[in-house]
This record gives structure tokens, sequence and C-alpha cells, in this order.
């Protein structure tokens, strides 16, 4: 079976989310499983192409002209790679936006790249089974599948997935003109929206097959609480919507091989050395206390507003405790998150930044793993700690609550902390409950060493991707 992905972000080459992580990994592991696989995605200013090859020249007819393209390609683990190269939309400092603020051209940017993948796939002679896009930016892709290219690829399915239904690609609706979009479909049955274009609205209607990153967030998305205004028309299409989580990149994440961790291990026993040497690097208190790691966006989607209050409460009432935080984000947060760092100095290390080795060493250090989330359509942090016997503390929301089992007397093989009221004092109470499972040393083991032998890798999971594309094309 022959597979095209195609994805605004792949790691290792652009990055701003997890959607890059599983653009990298997915493609590896369904080349695994004996699938041939392509994966599409802009050349960025960040990616360097004298590492890449030239594999063709095409001319896009695009917003009423012909621009000349240069398509670049490289050949990782099996899976070829290609590049869509475009000056005047790609060679810019960031992948959409400055900070909080989109391009003002990000509906030309991603229908650009979403035409020129198509044509793209004529140009080189890739005729796919499935064609698999991702998220509003190359949602596209399926609408422009249908209208222009049944012709050159009649027989190619589409899969369609969620990664976060809370970013859907809305435009004025004169985009329609510059997007090469026939008026008819600007109803309420195609791409209009409150009477503007919605990108991911036309990816859904369009494919084949929907998917989102988890069984929960899969039913979640099609209520009004977590719908953004979509969950009538997820509800319609229903029939065609499934979950998948994802997997995480186990050779990336191996306590046994990690480049970025003082001490290497394959029992949790051995972690102390690692907080220790966190700790010092941190310049934290040498000691054995519970560690509460976030690696995560500062932002009230990912719970980081209860999260804030939270440790305040723990701290202020003396709690002998340290917190672990690195991410940026919304600035209120970041001020509050601040503000308590600078009163507690001992206990806690705010990080505002991304740093891939601090990272790691905070999931190989940390014994707890907070996750908070409003709402988390898969989430990879709780799988990435189970890697290093890590226990998260999650609320029962999306990806979470399928891959997360609560600590309790009543629960077989608990794997971490689940609370349910979006509530910093429920927060609290949870890392109470975190505290006292550290103080039983000989349990908390068992469950760390539990963990550790859990399998989300991309090997597994990718299974479930076979499935569903083998059951679209027949």
């Amino acid at each position: 079976m022959n597979v095209v992905l195609v994805s605004s972000e792949v790691f290792p080459f652009s990055k701003t989310g997890g959607l890059a992580d599983v653009a990298g990994a997915l493609p590896k592991a369904l080349v695994q499983n004996g699938l041939k696989v392509s994966v599409f995605s802009p050349l960025y200013k960040s990616i360097d192409k004298t590492h890449l090859t030239l594999a063709n020249n095409v001319d896009i007819d695009f917003d009423s002209r012909t621009i000349n393209t240069n398509i670049y390609k490289t050949t990782i683990d099996g899976c070829d790679f290609y590049f869509v190269e475009n000056e005047e939309y790609f060679n810019r400092d960031h992948l959409y936006g400055i900070g909080a603020h989109d391009y003002e051209d990000n509906a030309l940017r991603f229908g650009f790249f979403s035409k020129a993948t198509l044509d793209s796939l004529k140009a080189l002679g890739i005729k796919p089974d499935v064609l698999h896009s991702n998220d509003w930016q190359s949602a596209l892709v399926n609408v422009y599948l249908k209208l222009f290219y049944k012709e050159a690829f009649p027989n190619t399915k589409t899969v369609f997935t969620i990664h976060n239904l809370g970013y859907q690609g809305v435009f004025d609706k004169y985009y329609m003109n510059n997007l090469d979009l026939p008026w008819d479909l600007f109803t309420i049955d195609g791409l209009e929206y409150y009477d503007k274009v919605n990108f991911l609205k036309g990816g859904i209607v369009f494919a084949d097959a929907v998917t989102t990153v988890s069984k929960a967030y899969a039913q979640e998305i099609q209520t009004p609480e977590y719908g953004f205004g979509l969950d009538g028309l997820l509800r319609k299409f229903s029939y065609k919507l499934s979950g998948i989580v994802n997997g995480i990149d186990v050779d990336v994440w191996d306590p046994k091989m990690d480049k970025f961790i003082d001490y290497n291990f394959n029992d949790p026993k051995h972690k102390i050395k690692n907080k220790n040497a966190l700790q010092k690097l941190l310049d934290l208190p040498t000691k054995d206390v519970p560690v509460f790691g976030v690696v995560s966006r500062l932002a009230a989607q990912k719970g980081m507003d209860i999260f804030s209050k939270s440790i305040k409460e723990l701290l202020e009432s003396h709690t002998d405790a340290q917190f672990i935080i690195l991410g940026n984000g919304e600035k209120d947060i970041e001020d509050t998150l601040a503000e308590v760092a600078n009163n507690y100095k001992n206990k806690v290390s705010l990080n505002l930044k991304f740093d891939e080795p601090l990272a790691h060493k905070i999931y190989a250090s940390s014994d707890f793993f907070v996750m908070p989330s409003k709402y988390e359509p898969c989430g990879l942090g709780q799988m990435i700690a189970y890697r290093y016997g890590t226990l998260p503390i999650v609320r029962t929301t999306g990806g979470l609550k399928d891959t997360v089992k609560n600590y309790s007397n009543r629960v077989k093989n608990p794997t971490g902390f689940v609370f349910e009221k979006y509530d910093s004092q429920e927060l609290t109470k949870t890392l109470k409950k975190a505290i006292e499972l550290f103080n039983k040393k000989d349990e908390l083991l068992k469950i760390a060493q539990y963990v550790m032998k859990l399998d989300y890798s991309w090997k597994n999971q990718a299974k479930e991707y076979i499935k569903l594309y083998k059951k679209i094309y027949g």
C-alpha cells in the first residue's frame, strides 16, 4: 500500500508542537509495517536545503497566476520526505506567525501548499492509495482532490486527522477566489462557517475518513463543550469519525540510550542519580523530596492557570516538594509562575523557554509529571513520562482519559493520578495524594516499574491506521 502523509510541520525538520512529532514518527512506523510512505511539507527557512536533493520543478496554477516551484527530497528510515519551496510564502522566521499573531496570508500560504502537493504528486508519478492530511493547514488537499484531481488520482482515498479542533483555519470568504474554489461550495454543507471560509470544515466534509488522536476526544468533539462550533457537523459525520491514540518515538525517548540525561537506566530505582544531577543543574537543594515536572505550553488550555494557583497553595502550606517547569506561553500565567518561583527559590525552578535536552532531564528525574489540561486531544507527555518511570497527574479529558489509570485501592495496575473537576483545589488534593504515595517507597517503585513496561510505541499505534487505510481502500 502506498500512503502519502501531508503535514505543515514534520520533526526533525520543522516543529511547533505535537503534529510534527506525529508526522515524523508515524511514517517510520508505517514503513516498518511494510507500507510505502512519502511525506509532503513546506520548505521553511529553518530547513537547510543543502542536505536535500532537487526532486522536480513544477508549475502550480494558483491565485490567478502560475508559480514555478522546486520540490526537494530526502530519505530517512525508508521514508521519502518531500519539501515544497516557495520563497514568498515559506521563507520566514516562523511557521505560522510571530508570537500570538498569525501571518495575514496564511490562507494563501497553506492553500498553495495543499494544491502544490497534488501537482507535485502528479509530476513525480506518485499515485497514493491513501492521502493522509493533518489539521487545517493541509485540509484543502481533500477539497482540491475531489474537485480537480480525480482524473489523475481516480482510486485515491483520503484520511483527515484532527489534532486539535480549537485551530480551524477560518478566513474571510473572499479568499474563495484566491484559492480557486467555486462559490457553490460556500454553503452550510460545504466550507461556509458564519460567513467565513473554514479550512478544517472542508477537510472533514471531503475526507473519506476522519480521525482524531484519541477515542475519548473523538466523542468529546461531538459535544458543544468541546466542539468549537463544529459539533453538529461532527455528529453528522460520526459514521466516518474514529479515534486513534498517538504513539511516541521510543528511539528518541529511551532511558537506556537517551543522550541528554546524566545517567541511563532501565529500572526507576536508579532515577535518584538523575534527580540529584538535575537539582544541582537548576540550583535546587539536593535531597530526596517529591519532584513534580512540567514540560508544557504555559496556557490555560494546558491547565496552567489552575496549576499556578495550586502550587502556590501547596507551597504556602510548607509542603516539602520541588517543581521543575519548562515552557513558555501566556504572559499572565508566566508572570504568576515567575512570582511563585521568586518567592520559593529552593522549591521551584521556572525555565521560560523550549529546551529539548532539559525536557529529557525532567522526564528522567521527576517522580510525577503534571498535565492538568482543560482539554487534551491526545497528549504525549504522559506516555513519555511512562518510559522514564514517572507517574503522570492528569485531568480526565481526551487522550489523558484513555491512557492514565487512577491510583486507588479499587483500580488494578494504576498508572498515575486522575482528577475530574477543572479546579485548582482538586488539583491540589491530587498533588497531595501523589506526595502520600511518594512516602510509600516500595509501592511507588512497583508502579513506576510497571509503567516503564507499557507500550505506546508508534509500531503498535500504526497498526490502527493501517486497519483504517485498508478499510477505506477496500
